[in-house]
């Protein structure tokens, strides 16, 4: 009888438990959503910031990239890179995205192969190559597929979630010194990396010629990223982004060669026009000679500017020949975080 009587106690006092939590949820949501004001009020109130730590990484996709496997050589040039980010959620559809980051990006014309088409053959005799350490700092809004409920503690095991927004790069492309200077004459720092922007290897020191690009550099990401959580306040976070750069000079690489006397700088004229080096601007491999020479033929004309002769590669090295193409520069990232939710 006894236990009869303590059986039935017990759900008397879970029934009337469970009622008691489902009227209470009544009142908190006709107290709190049942006008503009309390809908206004409980939103506010379930906002929440969350933010951590990621890894990514980076390929670049631009005027040193080559015309063949376009997957394969976009893999060979791939490089890590580091994130912090912090995101704000702002309804059950929406949150915003702060993230500081850092990447390298690296090209290289002698991934071109010269028997694969003209534009492959060009690359490879032009020879050029970079690299690049990029500071970014990126806003995005990001909209989820999925609705998720306000509170961080119900919402779903996972979403879907499309992102844009406007990210402020610092550009500092390098590259190599070469052996020799166009006259011959062995460089002492050969083998260096040396910053590109400020020697202006398109002339942009020379004031007939124009000025240098900036340092600082806008682009426009967007992608798609897919949220899952793995504890009460940590998610994992995976995304893949594309960003389109509003430059073309992430690789120091963008207008035409100008007359080599333009240059006062012996590195800078050397680093302007890299065809008839004997080896791989950046691997230092030996160049394929024959396929080379199958593609142009030596030109020698004589500068306005210094009046001396040069010996180039005909469509290299000289005024009026096309260095880089017109399109911007695009950076490809997948990256994953760590994500934890700071709200109480």
């Amino acid at each position: 009888m006894i236990i009869r009587i303590s059986i039935w106690v017990v759900f008397v006092l879970v029934g009337s438990g469970k009622s008691f939590s489902q009227y209470s949820d009544f009142k908190y949501k006709k107290r709190n959503h049942s006008t503009d004001a309390g809908y206004l009020k409980a939103s506010k109130q379930t906002r929440y910031f969350s933010g951590g730590l990621g890894f990514n990484l980076n390929t670049y996709f631009g005027d040193l990239t080559p015309n063949q496997k376009y997957i394969k050589n976009a893999l060979k040039v791939t490089r890590p890179g580091v994130v912090v980010f912090a995101n704000y959620n702002f309804n059950s559809h929406l949150f915003f995205s702060g993230d500081l980051s850092y990447a390298r990006i690296i090209g290289d014309d002698f991934n071109s192969d010269p028997h694969h088409s003209s534009i492959s053959a060009r690359k490879y005799v032009r020879n050029l190559s970079f690299r690049n350490d990029i500071i970014g700092l990126t806003i995005r809004a990001n909209a989820n597929l999925l609705r998720d409920p306000f509170e961080y503690f119900k919402r779903r095991d996972y979403n879907l979630y499309f992102f844009s927004g406007l990210s402020f790069y610092y550009s500092n492309p390098k590259s190599k010194v070469p052996e020799k200077a166009v006259d011959g004459t062995p460089f002492e720092n050969a083998g260096k990396w040396v910053a590109l922007r400020a020697l202006g290897t398109e002339g942009q020191n020379h004031p007939d010629i124009g000025n240098k690009y900036n340092a600082i550099q806008l682009g426009i990401p967007f992608g798609v990223g897919f949220r899952y959580r793995i504890r009460h306040r940590i998610d994992l976070l995976a995304e893949c982004t594309l960003s389109y750069l509003l430059s073309d000079y992430i690789d120091d690489v963008g207008g035409d060669y100008v007359d080599l006397g333009v240059f006062e700088d012996e590195v800078a004229k050397s680093l302007s026009d890299r065809s008839r080096e004997e080896n791989a601007a950046l691997k230092r491999e030996l160049r394929d000679w024959q396929a080379i020479l199958e593609s142009t033929e030596e030109f020698t004309y004589e500068s306005i500017f210094d009046g001396n002769s040069y010996t180039v590669f005909d469509g290299f090295g000289h005024e009026g020949a096309i260095r880089g193409g017109d399109k911007n520069d695009i950076i490809a990232s997948l990256s994953i975080k760590i994500s934890y939710i700071f709200t109480k």
